[in-house]
C-alpha cells in the first residue's frame, strides 16, 4: 500500500486544530486544577458576582482602529480575488476600488496625526464611501472644538459637513 503525500493547505489546517486543542487543554488545566494538581471546588451557587471590564479611552481606539483595519483588510483581499477572474472594464472598476480604498486609509492615518497635532491626541477615524467617522477621547468636546475638527476634516477628506459625524 502506496501512501499519499498529505495536501499543504491540510497539514497547516491540522497543525493549526492541534494548536488550539493544545492551547485549550491547558487553559483548562490552569482553571480546573491548583498549583497541587487538587481539583478545585466549583465556587457556591448562591454568590452571584458580576464584573464588567471599563475599557480605557485608549483601548476604544485600539478596538476601533483593529476593526476598520480587519474589515479594510477583507474588502481588500475579496477585491483582490474578483480582480484574478475579472477581464476588461470590470478589471478596471476593481483596481479604481482598490486605489480608492488605499487612498481613505492614507486620508485616515493623515487626519489622525492632524488632529494628535491639534491638541487631541487620543482619536481614531474610519472614512467610508458615505461618511466619515471621527472619535476624540479623553477631551470635552464643545462647539467650538467641534467646529474645527469637523472644517478640518471636511478640508481633508472634500466631504459635506453632513456626511460627518465627531463622536467622544
Amino acid at each position: 500500500m502506496e501512501l499519499k503525500k498529505l495536501d499543504p493547505i491540510l497539514a497547516w489546517f491540522l497543525v493549526g486544530v492541534s494548536f488550539f486543542l493544545l492551547l485549550g487543554v491547558g487553559f483548562y488545566s490552569r482553571i480546573a486544577f491548583d498549583s497541587s494538581g487538587e481539583v478545585l471546588p466549583d465556587p457556591p451557587l448562591a454568590v452571584a458576582v458580576s464584573t464588567q471590564k471599563q475599557h480605557s479611552d485608549e483601548a476604544v481606539l485600539v478596538d476601533f482602529r483593529w476593526s476598520r483595519d480587519r474589515e479594510r483588510s477583507r474588502l481588500q483581499e475579496t477585491l483582490e480575488e474578483m480582480l484574478l477572474t475579472a477581464e476588461g472594464d470590470q478589471k478596471a472598476k476593481i483596481h479604481d476600488e482598490l486605489l480608492t480604498l488605499m487612498q481613505r486609509q492614507t486620508i485616515e492615518h493623515e487626519l489622525e496625526n492632524l488632529l494628535t497635532a491639534k491638541g487631541y491626541p487620543h482619536n481614531a477615524v474610519a472614512v467610508y464611501p458615505e461618511t466619515v467617522a471621527v472619535i476624540v477621547k479623553g477631551k470635552t468636546l464643545n462647539t467650538n472644538a467641534v467646529a474645527e475638527i469637523g472644517e478640518l476634516v471636511t478640508r481633508i477628506t472634500g466631504y459635506r459637513v453632513e456626511q460627518v459625524r465627531i463622536m467622544e
